[in-house]
C-alpha cells in the first residue's frame, strides 16, 4: 500500500486539525521544510511518515476514517471501542501526481476551505462525511459489506492507551484502508473534536460523549449496565505492585499489552 512515488507526509508537532501537515516527494524538500523551523527541529517536534499511496478509495476520491476508543484503567487496561464512527472525504478526486492538501488531508478542518471539485464523483457526499452505515451500504454495494467486521473492525481493535484509576481519556483514532479493506493506523488524537460541524457530526459526536458518561459513572459500579455503542474490547489483567515500585516480573507482564499503548505513554 506504500506505493512508488516516494511520497511522505510530514507533521508537525503539537498541533492539531491539520495544521502544518504537508504532503512531500522529495528529501531535499523535506529537509528545507524542517530546518526551516528552527525551534521544532531543534525540539525534534517533526513526524515524517510513509504515505499510503493506494489505499481504497470511495468513487475515486480519498477518505479517513475517525473512530473512538475509550481507556478507562491502566491496571488492569481496559480498553471500549465505540461501535459508530464516521469517514470524511476529500473535495477533490486522488491523485499521487498532486501533493495539494485538497487532495490528501481528509481532516474537515482543512476541507471546509476547499470547494469540491466538479471532476469529483456525485456520488461523495456534498458535506464530505458519511457515517459507518453509509459506507456499510457502499460496501455492500461492491459485493463485499461482510469484511466490515472480519476486517476492519477487528483490523482497528488494537489501539489503546494510558489512563489512571478514577479517570478516564477518550481517543480518536484515524484510520485509511488498504484495497483489501485491511485498516492502517495513521494516528491517535488525545483531543478528538467534537464539533457539530455537518449533520453526521451532529449525531455523533454528542452521542459518544453521552456513551463516555454511561461508561465512566454507571458501568464503572455496575458491568451490567447500558454502554450505549461503546464495546469492551480489552482487559488486561491486574498486575500487583507495591506503589511507585514495579518488579522485573511485573513490567515483563506489561509486554503482554499492545506496544502501541506503551508508545503513547512515552
Amino acid at each position: 500500500t506504500d506505493g512508488l512515488n516516494n511520497i511522505w507526509i510530514i507533521k508537525p508537532g503539537a498541533k492539531s486539525r491539520g495544521q502544518g501537515i504537508v504532503c512531500m516527494n522529495h528529501l531535499e524538500k523535506i529537509l528545507a521544510l524542517v530546518d526551516a523551523d528552527r525551534p521544532l527541529a531543534k525540539e525534534s517536534k517533526w513526524v515524517v511518515q510513509k504515505y499510503l499511496e493506494c489505499s481504497l478509495l470511495v468513487h475515486g476520491t480519498k477518505f479517513d476514517l475517525r473512530q473512538w476508543f475509550l481507556v478507562t484503567d491502566w491496571n488492569p487496561l481496559t480498553v471500549w471501542f465505540y461501535r459508530q464512527c464516521y469517514l470524511w472525504f476529500s473535495t477533490q478526486p486522488y491523485s499521487t501526481k498532486i501533493l495539494d492538501s485538497a487532495v490528501h488531508l481528509c481532516n474537515n478542518s482543512i476541507q471546509k476551505h476547499f470547494q469540491p471539485s466538479q471532476d469529483r464523483h456525485p456520488g461523495v457526499p456534498e458535506d464530505n462525511m458519511w457515517s459507518c452505515s453509509e459506507f456499510r451500504a457502499f460496501l455492500q454495494r461492491q459485493g463485499c459489506e461482510a469484511k466490515w467486521e472480519s476486517v476492519v473492525v477487528q483490523g482497528m481493535q488494537q489501539d489503546l492507551v494510558e489512563p489512571h484509576k478514577a479517570s478516564f481519556e477518550l481517543y480518536g483514532a484515524d484510520f485509511m484502508l488498504g484495497r483489501d479493506l485491511r485498516p492502517c493506523l495513521l494516528e491517535v488524537n488525545a483531543s478528538p473534536t467534537m464539533a457539530s460541524s455537518t449533520t453526521v457530526t451532529a449525531r455523533l459526536c454528542p452521542a459518544v460523549q453521552l456513551d463516555t458518561l454511561r461508561v465512566v459513572l454507571d458501568w464503572r459500579t455496575d458491568p451490567s449496565a447500558y454502554t450505549g455503542s461503546f464495546q469492551l474490547i480489552y482487559r488486561q489483567v491486574g498486575i500487583s505492585h507495591e506503589p511507585g515500585v514495579w518488579t522485573a516480573e511485573a513490567v515483563a507482564r506489561l509486554e503482554f499489552a499492545p506496544l502501541f499503548l506503551l508508545q503513547l505513554r512515552g
